[in-house]
């Protein structure tokens, strides 16, 4: 045998094997999660593009891994696999457009394949299309139990105020996975925006077993307990939102307070409405009725009557707080006389037309009443 040939046969077997011991070394290197080396490993043999590719994802430079997919399918067309999680790459790099025209071929290339679908819905839900629920619900057709799915499906519909139907694909994934933060989440929340106060209290007393901690999370339960008269455990939630997410807000210092005055906890809520007071933007009227609601409870009817001035001079045409100066003038003064205006007041301003009207003046008659006895 000529002796050149030789050579040659020599020389393209040793650089096989070497290109052979390259690919193995890298996907060791890539199975240690040691990426850079063995993307240098790569780079050493040919062919290896969608190796070194994924390794470029893993790393985090989807720049250079969206090139080297891209230069794999130029000669590998038909690789579904690379073609996939080429296309979830496109995704996570916000190439929607791109994304979409890759989906869209694999799943009318693999009608049966449910991921598709799903990967094709989430681009168009990226390019707010809302074909996107259709591409959900043909993943779903070809699995019923694909979980993502099955989420985008009920998140859509509770979104679209179809609660229902949300719910029922809400149980389907909690059969399959009953501890789903995800699912429990919208659970929760479908509840909540129905004002099913128990079943949301319920459901996000599960979530926090789950070690689940927001601050919405911990506002909706609050308002359930309170709406379901669970004073104790509301208070409970404001303090967490309080003490560990903003000390600072108005809405929660004004709402534990409410909650302390339904316990009959005057200080405690007296305390709190007054923060809220220091802190909240105007208008106070809200604020100031309600604690004068405590002051009221604490007999304490000149501090009742001041912070009603305040309320009404914060909004003079919140009736309410025009009516209820008018009662805290009554417990405050002894002279009718001196209280007698305040009714008046809010019988000029409201006529007719007031919620506290016939109150307002069964309580000037009786007023002028006794100042005239009074006199006599």
């Amino acid at each position: 045998m000529n002796k050149f040939l030789i050579v040659c046969i020599v020389s393209i077997t040793i650089a096989k094997a070497n290109a052979q011991n390259a690919l193995a070394i890298g996907d060791s290197l890539y199975s240690l999660g040691n990426y850079n080396a063995a993307i240098t490993q790569y780079k050493q043999t040919t062919g290896a593009e969608d190796k070194i590719a994924r390794a470029y994802k893993a790393v985090g430079n989807n720049a250079m891994a969206i090139q080297y997919y891209k230069k794999h399918l130029e000669n590998e067309k038909t690789d579904v696999l690379s073609s996939y999680n080429y296309g979830k790459l496109l995704l996570s790099a916000n190439r929607f457009k791109q994304a979409d025209s890759l989906f869209e071929v694999l799943s009318k290339a693999n009608p049966k394949n449910p991921e598709f679908y799903y990967q094709l819905g989430l681009a168009k839900e990226k390019q707010k299309d809302s074909i996107a629920f259709i591409k959900y619900l043909q993943a779903l057709t070809n699995d019923k139990n694909h979980q993502n799915a099955l989420f985008k499906v009920a998140k859509i519909q509770a979104e679209r105020r179809n609660f229902n139907e949300a719910m029922m694909n809400i149980e389907r994934g909690l059969k399959v996975d009953s501890e789903s933060v995800r699912f429990l989440n919208l659970k929760a929340l479908i509840a909540y925006v129905n004002k099913s106060y128990h079943l949301a209290a319920d459901t996000y007393e599960k979530l926090i077993d789950l070690n689940q901690s927001n601050e919405r999370l911990h506002e909706n339960l609050a308002v359930s307990y309170n709406q379901t008269n669970r004073f104790e455990q509301a208070i409970s939630q404001y303090a967490i939102l309080i003490n560990e997410y903003d000390d600072k807000n108005p809405s929660w210092h004004f709402s534990i307070a409410k909650n302390y005055e339904a316990l009959r906890y005057l200080d405690k809520a007296q305390h709190h409405f007054e923060i809220a007071i220091a802190l909240q933007d105007l208008p106070l009227d809200k604020s100031y009725v309600a604690l004068a609601s405590v002051y009221k409870k604490q007999k304490d009817y000149k501090n009742q009557f001041s912070v009603l001035q305040k309320a009404v001079r914060e909004n003079s045409n919140n009736q309410r707080a025009l009516y209820l100066l008018a009662t805290a003038a009554d417990n405050y003064f002894v002279d009718d006389a001196v209280v007698l205006p305040y009714y008046e007041k809010y019988l000029a301003i409201f006529g007719e037309q007031g919620n506290y009207t016939e109150h307002a003046k069964q309580r000037i008659k009786d007023l002028k009443t006794d100042i005239h006895f009074n006199k006599n």
